[in-house]
């Protein structure tokens, strides 16, 4: 493991750190408060901006604050060109769970459950990771992705878990819907912009997309919201889930962080929900 430290505060300590996963090459920044508080670690996964480093200017405050570990991996393009997407060889959601694994060696909470978030292309690994890892995963935050992994039969994947002629489909199927029950467990928070409804070039389209899950951002979340509660119902649970309209903005993380609050809302507040009401 390669270690370099940025600069100091009185409050904490930021390094980045380089491992030889199985997957591939992973870097990533380490936040640690100097008062470290008894609560899980933060995962915060970046979209494909790959904009970790700025990431780190927002989330370093928000560490000295609250006294949790903040972990921001970052993907690069060089090693990680396609990290977002399913079914690659270099598989991000190994990467990061290696990652995980090799931090608890100095932080031991860093081998349980931990609190995950991505925006964007990172939301879209952080739910696929929480697919298949759930025993790993505490809270899941997903900010704005641009299309999921539904818990659906009917829907063919990578949409749904419905059959399917992919590349690999059948194993993928078998993996997830082992893990669902436990999956559907979770505490799960969905934030999306009230004005993220363009339909931009990173947005994944096509017509089986469109109508299942929604033309644009919003309404994706929300479907993914949907989806959730009815597969949860349908085993007799009650999904802990919920849909977050982030007021005024639109796909853009730091204008949520900045404007919104989202990271401190993300890193520290249980019940996200009525906070981010009082804040507005």
């Amino acid at each position: 493991m390669e270690r370099e430290f940025e600069t100091p505060t009185a409050d904490s300590i930021v390094e980045r750190i380089s491992i030889a996963t199985q997957a591939g090459p992973l870097a990533a920044f380490v936040i640690r408060p100097r008062r470290m508080a008894p609560s899980r670690p933060l995962v915060v996964l970046h979209g494909i901006s790959r904009n970790a480093r700025a990431l780190v200017r927002h989330f370093r405050a928000e560490a000295e604050h609250s006294g949790r570990l903040i972990v921001l991996p970052h993907f690069t393009m060089a090693h990680w060109p396609h990290f977002q997407r399913p079914g690659h060889p270099a598989r991000a959601d190994q990467a990061l769970v290696e990652l995980l694994n090799r931090l608890a060696v100095r932080f031991p909470d860093c081998a349980g459950r931990v609190d995950l978030v991505g925006h964007s292309g990172g939301a879209q690994l952080a739910h696929r990771t929480a697919m298949l890892y759930p025993q790993r995963i505490a809270r899941l935050s997903l900010v704005a992705a641009g299309w999921y992994c539904l818990p659906d039969m009917s829907m063919p994947y990578p949409y749904g878990l419905g059959e399917s002629d992919a590349r690999g489909a059948a194993l993928w199927i078998r993996r997830k819907q082992a893990c669902l029950a436990a999956y559907l467990g979770l505490e799960i928070r969905v934030y999306v912009g009230t004005r993220d409804t363009l339909r931009d070039p990173a947005l994944r389209v096509s017509p089986a997309l469109d109508e299942r899950q929604g033309r644009n951002r919003h309404d994706r979340a929300r479907s993914y919201v949907e989806a959730v509660r009815a597969a949860a119902f349908s085993q007799g649970k009650v999904a802990d889930i919920a849909l977050i309209e982030l007021p005024g903005c639109g796909h853009d993380f730091e204008q949520a962080i900045t404007e919104v609050g989202l990271a401190r809302i993300v890193t520290e507040t249980p019940d996200m929900t009525l906070v981010l009401a009082a804040a507005g």
